[in-house]
């Protein structure tokens, strides 16, 4: 259901409409959707056109639980992240260290796994396209027309990698009017923006959009002995978008989005184990708190703490309708990937690991799909889809084995909190120290092959008035090819004579595996209106996580069985108060098969069987507008996720909340020369775990003893954030000023825990954002 959303008055009127499977007859879908409003062209809690069932409707009609945002309503509460629209969505989390690894989770579920022939359990799609490489899953929101978050198990309709739902971001399409759009911006941490959009009618059929951003930040965590900042921001985007209509009937729409980042300074580990040292003069330099300033810093021959990504999505679709009953759709999508980060991941400046990776891939998809209505009491679609990706990972770690002969003996953690300076390491050491690399690296590079074609068909049935019956299932055949090499590229470890976390494949040769799987996924479900503003619904859903080739240094290849999820979701939407007052509340259960999860085996990241578990909730949404002037809104999510068997039994799912609530307003007043407005948002969401094994001592016990984690503090408590927008606007919207601030009771949270220090008892931290707060101006012609 809509939290918040622009008017399709609005939307028509800039030609800014979601995808339509027959351009000239949805004209009246959209107007019949058009909220009724006192003469206000930005009411929230209108009732938005979506696409989530492959065909334009109501988001009151559609029987599941779907939020959806449009670009006024995201420019309303200030909205240029992703990260705000997880913190008023309900049941969704975004967990950012920073882009290179987000964490996207919808009731529980997260998508963040980085191997080459990962399978999401959270799908995002830029138009219409998969996005299957999570380091290449969080972009800028810039010229977007729309987000839509499915919430719960969408397989049928989108495919394996919707397991437990979906994200749909949908750019802004060329329209048949001339406009021009800018805005400038300026803020703490050094930030500024700039951006600018063009819409040009090349003739009667034929129009473009052009567009690009540049923006820049500090980051919230800084260096002792540099001007670098950690998790800082320097990206550029680009937009181009071309509608050809050569008929009423016909319609053909290209976007083009290219990506870039290119930031010094890296992630902010910190470790609160050992306190900041000057390498120099041993002389403390900081504390253990994950929020202030540290030196982190690489060594050996891996680059300084960077992030460098560049990304190009291009989606083609073609709308044909072909008569009064049938429409087809073409969706042919192309996207390319490449990510580099490097780091200190031991989060103390003395020199212990580091480490470097890159994630790079391409993906080419193409899928049909035949519309219908009114076919006797039937409408619905059937279509096929094909997909192939080729998808690689470098991953090095590289260590100084003087430090590590302390670590991995338990001496350096006994040291704590002060620690030592490499210098004082080698000292200690005395003779040994000689005969230790400064530095070592362990290598491991992994590749895949996916292909994928997909057979599915939706249909609804109108049984009686009111009354409907929906069913759909969808057919994945699947191939996947994997490959690891492991290697010692600077030679074997002193220490171990092999590798030192990481371990060679046997004669540092190519290990591969492949494997082909069917899966069959479906749902089924009844719908009742009530009236023609009150809806009821009840879905009952099988999903599946096709099977993985796990390929470990050891030489063996493993399949990792399916993952399965069966699902029963109930729920009510309403609008009433003529269009005013929107909401809807659902509540759902989950049972999980297989439930897989991440682990180390043998040296190498891979996925965990850990069994079962099942989850629990109840989610509500409801905006209302008592009088003009005066818009409110909220969201509220309870989900009890937890493993029901094996070592995790009773366990929280990871980035998992049992509580999430989010309450905002939008207060305006129009006044000579335009409007002013007031947006303030606060969200909260309950305590949270970093991982599956929810930091337990008794899963902490590890040899020696010194690499114990004894401390049950990789969790971040609850917490809230407060945010507001003071706005005002001239009129007819030629200009704009904006205040907007976000975090403004700076309230110091994580985003992560753990990490790969955590193997030895010393876990690093990264410190979330800090208050920011920015002006903007923008102008439309």
């Amino acid at each position: 259901m809509l939290v918040l959303g622009a008017t399709q008055a609005h939307a028509q009127a800039t030609g800014e409409s979601a995808r339509v499977d027959a351009p000239a007859k949805l004209a009246q879908d959209r107007a019949a959707a058009q909220s009724p409003s006192d003469g206000d062209d930005t009411v929230m809690g209108d009732d938005i056109v979506v696409t989530a069932q492959k065909r334009e409707q109501r988001i009151t009609d559609v029987p599941m639980a779907i939020s959806a945002y449009s670009a006024d309503a995201l420019e309303r509460i200030g909205g240029t992240e992703l990260s705000k629209v997880s913190a008023i969505t309900p049941g969704f989390v975004i967990q950012l260290q920073d882009k290179f690894a987000p964490g996207f989770s919808v009731r529980g579920i997260t998508s963040n796994d980085f191997q080459p022939q990962a399978e999401l359990r959270v799908a995002v799609f830029q138009d219409g396209m998969p996005v299957t490489q999570a380091t290449a899953s969080y972009t800028e929101i810039f010229d977007v027309d729309r987000i839509e978050v499915e919430r719960g198990p969408q397989s049928t309709l989108h495919g394996r990698s919707a397991l437990n739902g979906g994200v749909s971001i949908y750019q802004k399409r060329a329209a048949d009017t001339f406009g021009v759009e800018a805005k400038v911006a300026g803020g703490n941490y050094s930030y500024w923006s700039a951006q600018a959009v063009v819409n040009l009618p090349v003739s009667d059929t034929l129009a473009v959009r052009i567009g690009g951003l540049a923006r820049q930040r500090d980051g919230f965590v800084s260096d002792t002995q540099s001007d670098r900042t950690y998790n800082a921001v320097n990206a550029q985007a680009l937009r181009f978008a071309a509608r050809w209509t050569p008929s009423a009937d016909f319609e053909m729409n290209l976007i083009a989005t290219y990506d870039r980042d290119d930031t010094r300074g890296g992630v902010p580990f910190k470790s609160r184990t050992f306190l900041p040292l000057d390498q120099k003069t041993g002389a403390i330099v900081g504390d253990l708190n994950f929020w202030t300033p540290t030196h982190l810093d690489t060594f050996g021959s891996f680059r300084e703490p960077m992030f460098k990504r560049d990304i190009v999505n291009i989606s083609s679709t073609l709308d044909w309708q072909l008569n009064d009953r049938l429409s087809f759709t073409s969706v042919t999508g192309f996207r390319w990937a490449d990510a580099f980060q490097s780091g200190d991941n031991d989060g103390t400046p003395t020199n212990i690991i580091a480490y470097e990776q890159r994630n790079y891939g391409y993906q080419v998809s193409q899928e049909l799909r035949l519309n219908f209505k009114d076919v006797g009491p039937f409408q619905g679609f059937v279509g096929a889809s094909a997909f192939r990706a080729d998808n690689g990972m470098d991953f090095s770690l590289g260590y100084d084995e003087r430090a590590m002969a302390l670590l991995l003996g338990g001496q350096l953690q006994a040291l704590a909190p002060r620690g030592l300076t490499n210098a004082q390491i080698n000292a200690l050491l005395g003779p040994t120290a000689a005969a230790l690399k400064p530095f070592h690296i362990d290598q491991q590079v992994s590749h895949a092959k996916i292909m994928t074609y997909d057979v599915f068909a939706d249909v609804t049935a109108d049984l009686a008035p009111g009354l409907q019956l929906f069913g759909g299932g969808r057919v994945t055949f699947d191939k996947k090819e994997a490959s690891l090499q492991g290697l010692t590229p600077l030679g074997v470890s002193r220490l171990t004579g092999r590798g030192l976390l990481l371990q060679p494949t046997p004669g540092g040769a190519v290990v591969a595996g492949e494997n082909r799987s069917n899966t069959l996924t479906g749902r089924a479900g009844l719908r009742y209106s009530v009236t023609s503003d009150v809806n009821l619904y009840a879905v009952y859903g099988i999903g599946k996580r096709p099977e993985v080739v796990q390929v470990l240094n050891t030489g063996v290849v493993q399949i990792i069985p399916a993952e399965s999820l069966q699902s029963a979701e109930a729920g009510i939407k309403t609008r009433a108060l003529g269009g005013r007052l929107t909401g809807d509340l659902s509540i759902y259960h989950y049972r999980y098969s297989n439930f897989q999860t991440l682990g180390t085996v043998n040296g190498t990241i891979g996925t965990i069987n850990a069994g079962k578990a099942d989850a629990t909730g109840i989610e509500a949404q409801l905006s209302y507008t008592p009088i003009n002037g005066i818009r409110l809104f909220g969201s509220y999510g309870w989900n009890k996720a937890r493993f029901k068997n094996g070592v995790y039994d009773g366990n929280r799912f990871r980035n998992s909340p049992d509580n999430k609530y989010a309450i905002g307003a939008d207060f305006y007043a129009d006044v000579a020369g335009g409007r002013f407005s007031f947006a303030p948002l606060y969200s909260w969401q309950s305590k949270m775990f970093f991982d599956d094994n929810n930091d337990r001592p008794d899963l902490q016990v590890r040899t020696p003893a010194a690499y114990s984690d004894r401390v049950v503090d990789e969790y971040q408590g609850s917490f809230g954030l407060l945010s507001a927008r003071l706005s005002f606007t001239g009129t007819g919207e030629r200009w704009s000023f904006a205040l907007v601030g976000d975090n403004l009771t700076d309230e110091k949270f994580i985003v992560d825990a753990g990490n790969t220090g955590d193997n030895f008892g010393i876990p690093t931290f990264i410190a979330g954002t800090r208050r920011t707060y920015r002006a903007e101006f923008g102008v439309k012609f």
